[in-house]
């Protein structure tokens, strides 16, 4: 009992001692900077050797342009239809006959290019595609340069409907990105690889 008594001042004490002040630092936080993220359209060069490098890209994906205007730095590419015939790719620049269209499996290339619902084609499988690309070269500033890609995809189910609800899934744009940034040796850091899947 006479330790109980002796407890019941030392708590009484304790409880009334003051906090002991909070810790003041004299110097301000320094935030760390972040390093700039380069965005995989934009390159370390000036607008003449990206469009030239574009250009070359192109040429590299064989698909050939329909309108080039460096003066408005915009290139339409040709409208071209995707199919294969005897199980090779083919990137045409006129409508596949209807025996072609028939033979026609773009399974395997969809996967790569679109994201689209695959339920939907259950029983109307697309045949081939119909796609148009247009790119505009931007001028940032003396060095840098950015390259915008609309890439759009139509495909032509074996019903004859067309489907134009399938969005790209980046893979074409960063091959582009890919080869303009080996020709200018300022390859984009991040690749995109196949996020349909």
């Amino acid at each position: 009992m006479k330790g109980i008594l002796y407890l019941i001042p030392l708590i009484f004490i304790l409880s009334c001692a003051k906090e002991p002040p909070p810790l003041t630092r004299t110097e301000p936080i320094k935030q760390r900077e972040k390093a700039p993220i380069k965005s995989i359209n934009v390159f370390n060069a000036p607008f003449g050797k990206v469009w030239s490098a574009t250009l070359q890209g192109l040429k590299w994906m064989k698909w050939n342009p329909a309108f080039v205007d460096e003066e408005d730095s915009m290139i339409r590419l040709k409208e071209a239809y995707v199919y294969t015939k005897s199980g090779k790719l083919f990137r045409n620049y006129r409508w596949p006959s209807k025996e072609e269209a028939k033979q026609s499996d773009i399974d395997n290339y969809l996967e790569k290019v679109a994201i689209y619902n695959k339920n939907i084609f259950d029983f109307d499988r697309p045949l081939f595609s119909q796609e148009n690309m247009t790119i505009k070269v931007i001028k940032l500033s003396k060095s840098q340069t950015k390259v915008d890609v609309n890439y759009k995809i139509n495909l032509h189910l074996a019903s004859g409907k067309l489907d134009s609800g399938v969005k790209s899934s980046g893979y074409i744009e960063s091959l582009l990105f890919e080869q303009i940034g080996e020709r200018l040796n300022d390859k984009p850091q991040v690749k995109i690889t196949n996020r349909g899947k």
